[in-house]
Formats: structure tokens, sequence, C-alpha cells
């Protein structure tokens, strides 16, 4: 009988500690080894390109959409290109913070053949033939080489085509895509292939991504209505894109924009008389201007007030009528124009 109640008080005295645990954060770790040799990466490019008279990619944004962007990587592996398993693609912004992940995983990968075509103007069709957008791609520099650990050489543009041809290697398609607001700047991809065993390479390449600026109205005519005269009569805006009666502008590129404004002369209906000062605010930034003259939006000390990207944003309206102005309706046009900041 003592010894059965030893055994018992050893078992409560061990589970004692484990039952006064509510929740426990217990770390875990695997190490996946691989085995044989590395697979390697031949060569990589990005399409489209805005400009094939400069050297490298560049690639140019959809105001206000998304932009295609191709990631081609050639791969190989001394085990046989078989042993190729999945391609992963990881592209950094300018600043060098991590924007996404692309993943081309066996089976579920686009391989594309020699005798396939490589989509060069991101239309999503492919309609160059892979030896001639080699060709192509060379002439222009957008090809970055991997090392051939079977060779022991940087790899060429004659042994990339042979090797394709031949299959030794293979040309692998991901779709990815740039949205509008990403900044401008050189943008770093770096291509990671893995094999059937969890052995690695990789190979980084840059990609310019192009500034632009463009502008979204929610307005196509101002209207203050009945005015008084010798008043400042203001339309006030909001940062709603779906209320037209209230003024909002959107800068639907990546680069902070200025903004120029032009009006024409209010001309009465009746009497041809004429109202010709008005004003604009944004952004804390205020100008007084006549008809017939273009003005940039300042701030108190001239500088230009920016209008950032992918922001909506509230723009007020002013019109001025003079003492002595009759009765009438007046019409006239505005101008409102989007603009890089020129260093």
């Amino acid at each position: 009988m003592k010894k059965i109640l030893a055994i018992t008080l050893a078992i409560v005295l061990t589970l004692a500690p484990t039952l006064a645990v509510m929740a426990a954060d217990v770390g875990t770790e695997a190490v996946v080894g691989g085995s044989g040799s590395a697979p390697y990466i031949c060569a990589k490019f990005e399409t489209p390109d805005y400009d094939n008279l400069v050297d490298g990619t560049e690639i140019m944004p959809i105001p206000g959409e998304q932009k295609v962007v191709k990631f081609y990587v050639v791969v190989g592996d001394p085990n046989g290109v078989a042993d190729v398993s999945a391609v992963y693609i990881k592209a950094y912004h300018p600043d060098g913070s991590f924007k996404f992940q692309l993943d081309a995983i066996m089976p579920d990968w686009t391989i594309i053949p020699y005798d396939g075509m490589v989509d060069m103007d991101g239309d999503c069709a492919g309609e160059t033939a892979v030896p001639d957008a080699l060709d192509i791609l060379e002439v222009e520099k957008r090809i970055t080489y991997g090392f051939d650990p079977v060779r022991g050489v940087t790899m060429t543009l004659d042994t990339l085509k042979y090797d394709l041809e031949h299959g030794k290697q293979f040309l692998v398609e991901i779709i990815g895509e740039m949205d509008y607001c990403q900044p401008a700047g050189d943008y770093t991809v770096e291509a990671i292939v893995v094999d059937q065993g969890g052995k690695s390479g990789t190979l980084n390449n840059t990609f310019e991504y192009l500034s632009i600026v463009a502008l979204r109205c929610d307005f196509t005519n101002i209207n203050w209505g009945s005015v008084n005269v010798n008043q400042w009569n203001v339309l006030y805006g909001d940062e709603d894109l779906l209320t037209p009666t209230k003024p909002t502008v959107k800068n639907i590129g990546n680069d902070p924009a200025m903004l120029e404004v032009h009006f024409t002369e209010l001309l009465g209906s009746n009497f041809g008389k004429k109202i010709i000062d008005f004003d604009v605010s944004m952004l804390g930034g205020h100008i007084e201007l006549e008809a017939c003259t273009s003005q940039i939006i300042t701030d108190a000390a001239g500088a230009p007030v920016m209008l950032p990207p992918c922001t909506p944003t509230q723009i007020d309206f002013s019109v001025h009528p003079p003492v002595g102005t009759p009765e009438d309706t007046y019409m006239g046009d505005m101008t409102i124009t989007i603009l890089h900041l020129v260093p």
C-alpha cells in the first residue's frame, strides 16, 4: 500500500506544474538539408519595356490602374532540369523594403518552350519567338546572366539559346502586377530556384519603374449658382470623388505634382459684361488670378503646393463679381493641368 501511494504522489507532482499553464509558446525548428548539387539561374529579364533605345528595362505605370509585369527566369540543374521543383520571385522597393513574392511551383507553372512565344509588350499575349526575343533583349542589355556551374563560366546568349533549344534549361514565366501608386525608381528582383531536394540558387537584377503624374477630377463644371456682387463667393470641395458638386482632385500617378489653373472670362449672356477675378485654394495654398492667365497653386511663401499621389484632395474655387455687375447668367471655362515639379 505504501508503495502504491508513493507512485501516485510522484505522478501528481510531475503533472501539477503543467496544470497551472493556460497557454505556452513553444519554438519549432526543422532543417531541410537537400541533397546533390544545387540548381542555378542561368538568366532573367522582365517585360514590357518603355523605351528600347535606353539600356535596361523601364516600366511605365498606368495612371490609376495596375500594370502587368512579366518575370522570365531561365533555370538549370546539374542533376538535370527535371530536378527543378519551384521558382520564386521577390521584388523590393527602391528603398529596399519588401514589395511582393510570386511563386511558380511544379506542375502549376508556365514553361515557355524554345519554339514558344515571349510577351514583349505586356499585353498578355506572346507574340515574339523565344530566340528572336532573346536577341532583342541582348541588344537592349535587358538580360542578366548567371553563373553556369556545369561549364564553370558565366552564361552567354549563345549558350543560353543552345541549352534552351536542347532542353537543358527551362524558361519560366511568372506574372505580377505593379500598382500606379508604387514609388518610382529602381526595383530589385530576386529570383530563387529550388530543386526536389530543397537546394536552391539565386540571381538578382533590377528594373526601373518610371515616374508619372496624372489628374483625376470628379467634376466637369464649376457652378457657383446665385452669387453676391462685390464678394468672394466660394464653392467648397471635399475629399470624396463621388460628389461632383463638391470639387475633388486626385493625382493618379506615383510622384507629387503641381496644379496649374487657367480661367477664361465669365461672359454675361444679355449685357456682354464680364467677371474676371477668381481664386483657388488647396492644401493650405491660395492664389488669386485674373481671367486669361495661368497660375500654379502656391503657398504663402510662393512655393508650389504639391498634390500627393493616390490621395483624393479637396479644392475650393471662388469668384468675385465686381461692383456694378448686372443680373445675368455668366459662362466661361476653366482648365486645370497637372505638372511634374521640374528640378
